[in-house]
């Protein structure tokens, strides 16, 4: 009878020990921006571009810079405020405009020149499935959803999830040229 109630004891402790290990911690960042974290991302259908990069490439105190593909629309580096729990942009004239949020249940109004700055607003969920993409299959995953399409109703994001400790693995934009949304997945990275 003693070996029972051992044995159910121990498998009670077995099970505790499962669950404390299924979802991220409070410390852990969605978008971790140390120095030298690298993401590579690609269009899901290679006839809509190719293979491009985003890399940390400086960090003083919370002001982060991120390097990523040139265009018209956004010529060189973005800076970020890093919050942990927040991203925010800094804007040309030295402004923070609310960029990111990483608490499931929050809304606001996102500002991004580079891509469109149509004052959108957004809001964060937790995504109940795994997200898979040539990278790997993330859990506990956040996705960002835009709720009003405002002015950029072409080639505005609409739906973006980040993983725990990895950052954005995929994202999904209207764009009429190609047909519908077009999708855009994390192929590999390099986080530390």
């Amino acid at each position: 009878m003693r070996e029972i109630g051992i044995a159910v004891v121990g498998l009670g402790l077995l099970t505790a020990c499962g669950e404390t290990t299924t979802s991220p911690g409070d410390d852990v960042a969605y978008f971790p921006l140390t120095v030298g974290n690298v993401w590579t991302y690609a269009p899901s259908d290679p006839i809509f571009g190719e293979a491009f990069v985003w890399q940390v490439t400086a960090r003083r105190g919370d002001t982060v810079s991120v390097g990523r593909p040139s265009g018209p629309s956004h010529p060189g580096p973005v800076v970020l405020l890093d919050g942990g729990a927040s991203v925010d942009l800094l804007l040309d004239n030295a402004v923070a405009a609310f960029h990111y949020r990483f608490t499931a249940g929050d809304s606001w109004v996102r500002r991004d020149p580079w891509e469109c700055d149509d004052d959108s607003e957004w809001t964060v969920v937790e995504e109940p499935n795994p997200v898979t993409t040539p990278a790997g299959t993330f859990r506990h995953t956040l996705r960002m959803d835009r709720l009003s399409a405002a002015n950029c109703t072409d080639a505005g994001t609409m739906t973006e999830w980040w993983a725990p400790g990895v950052g954005l693995v995929r994202w999904e934009e209207l764009n009429y040229y190609a047909g519908g949304p077009l999708a855009y997945e994390l192929l590999s990275y390099v986080v530390s």
